[in-house]
This record gives structure tokens, sequence and C-alpha cells, in this order.
């Protein structure tokens, strides 16, 4: 017995060794020969280590791999609601460079298990500093979503900010992933108003026709909101997945600094008994980048996309909540 136990150890310790190893290779982005070495080195030990805890069972060793302490934070909290790892061996990716004059590498592929242990695919974001630090991972919105937004953009403060934006969102979505309240925290500002909306289904009218479903709308302070994030919604879910589908973002017309994000959301979880929960709607914030450096939401609604059971009603366009829908005072 002893013996076969010492093998399964040695049997073990070979698969874990023997764990893929991933190469990411800069396309172009960076001048620098050495830099672009020194990230290229970063990045591929980092998917490594993601692929070789993945097969383990682990969770990530950063002891070899330059990394703040935030970034590998961030993917501690993400592990623990879903491991994920890169199922590609090679990559080449182009490098964009912020305007904080960070490195962005976009579209990096990952695989994730879902609530039903079903591989699910989304792609990551990973950012270095100019000292060739991985300062920032998180799950990133769809690449040509990204290009477009950017397109849109008419001017450098426009196109600074719009990047900005785009970050945040894709920290915001990840947020609900990793169930990161002290995030959510920061971002809502102190008065800021939580909609939701849920659909009502009405009787019949005269005659048996169906009447159109209602959308009743529900209203919370920030401290109500999160207080049902800490309490129970996140203490009680095993797993949590976010996904956006849709991404518009419309610059205010008179008030510098405000923008309206609209998304299509789908929200999907698993509770701890087992019970699994699932939504997909409009999700509409009401972003203040005036200080860049700390930008507020000062609006967040959901309204859901279907209006019954059959999925053969959806929400009237004219219902949508857009930035026209608020009265903005500075």
């Amino acid at each position: 017995m002893k013996k076969l136990a010492l093998l399964f150890v040695a049997l073990f310790a070979l698969q874990v060794a023997d764990a893929q190893e991933v190469t990411f290779s800069v396309s172009s982005g960076v001048s620098d020969p050495g830099f672009q070495r020194k990230i290229e080195s970063a990045v591929s030990a980092l998917l490594t280590e993601f692929g070789r805890a993945f097969d383990a069972k682990d969770t990530p060793d950063f002891s070899r791999i330059p990394i703040t302490e935030g970034a590998a934070a961030s993917v501690r909290m993400l592990w623990r609601n879903s491991p994920f790892h890169c199922d590609e061996t090679d990559l080449v990716e182009p490098v964009l460079v912020t305007y904080d004059g960070d490195y962005q590498i976009r579209n990096i592929p990952m695989e994730c298990l879902n609530e039903k242990g079903e591989p699910v695919y989304h792609e990551m974001v990973i950012e270095l500093d100019a000292s060739g630090t991985i300062n920032r991972i998180t799950r990133a919105i769809e690449a040509h979503l990204y290009r477009r937004i950017m397109a849109d953009g008419s001017q450098v403060t426009d196109l600074r900010q719009r990047e900005i934006i785009l970050n945040y969102v894709e920290d915001f979505r990840t947020a609900y992933d990793k169930k990161d309240i002290d995030f959510l925290e920061m971002v809502f500002s102190d008065d800021a108003l939580i909609i939701t909306g849920k659909v009502i289904q009405r009787k019949k009218g005269d005659g048996g026709v169906q009447v159109r479903p209602d959308i009743v709308y529900s209203k919370y302070s920030k401290r109500e909101y999160l207080d049902r994030l800490r309490t129970r919604v996140f203490p009680n879910t095993k797993y949590i997945e976010v996904t956006f589908g849709v991404v518009d973002v419309v610059k205010h017309p008179t008030i510098e600094g405000y923008y309206g994000v609209k998304v299509r959301q789908g929200y999907k979880s698993m509770y701890k008994n087992g019970v699994v929960y699932e939504d997909d709607g409009y999700l509409f914030m009401l972003w203040d980048f005036r200080d860049e450096n700390h930008p507020q939401i000062h609006v967040r609604t959901w309204q859901p996309y279907w209006l019954d059971e059959a999925k053969t009603q959806t929400i009237g366009d004219d219902q949508i909540i857009n930035i026209n829908s608020f009265k903005i005072t500075k």
C-alpha cells in the first residue's frame, strides 16, 4: 500500500511538472527589444502558471512572476469563483500603450468551468507597468466591441476617457464574478441611485386577450444595494458569471465628463444549495469621469430583456433607459 501511495504521488508530480507551457509573443507596439522580451517572459510565465494550477486543482503560485499584490489578489478572488486556464500553446498579440503609460494586452483566450462543470470561453486583459510588472488582470469585453467604442471617439480627451471608461466597465463586470464588494463600494457614489425592473404578468383583458406584461421598478440606495450583495447574494452564491453582449458608450451632449454606458448583460449564478439563477437584460450606468482617478457611478439601472417565459416578447426600444432619461445637475 505504501509503495502504491508513493507511486501515485510520483505520477501526480510528473503530471504537474508536464503542465502545458504557454508561449506569448508580442506582434507590435513595443520598440525596445529588451522590454519586449520582459513582457513576453512575464505573460508566458503567468499563463503557464494558470495552466499548472488549473490542472493540479491548485491555487496559482506567483512567487516567480513579476506581479503586484493587487493583481495577484484579483486573480485569487476570480479563482475562488471559477478557475481558468489558457488552452493555447502559442499566443501572438499586439501591445497597446494606454494613456497613463501602461502596456495592455487584450484578446487573451481563457477557458473556465461554469456551474455545471462545462467549459466556458472568455477573454482577459493583462496590463503591465513601465517596469514590466503585471499590475492589472481582468475579464475583457469582446474585441470588436472595444474597437467600435474607441472608434466612436472624436477628440484626444474623449478617446482617453473612453479608454478609462472601458477599463472600469471591465473591472465593474469582473467585480461581480469575483464578489469584490470593496470595488463596488469605491465606484458607486454615496448618493447613487440603483433601479431594478421586474416583469409582472397581468391578467387577460376583456375577451380573453392577453395584456402585454408590465415592468415594475424598485429603487435602492447605495447602502441598501451593497448590503444586499454583501449579506445575501455573495455569501450564498457558489458561482457567478456576468457577460456583456452589447456595449454602447454615449458622451453627454452638454456636461463634460459625464458618460452613459448601456450594456446588454447576461447574468448566471448558482447558489450554494444548487439552485441556478439567470437573467438577461439591459444595464445602464451613468458615469462621472470629471475626476479620472476616482470615477463614480451615479445611476445604475437594470431592465429585463424578455417580458415572458417563452421569450417571445422583448422590452420596447422606447422603454430602454439611457442618458436622456435623467436630468443632471452639476
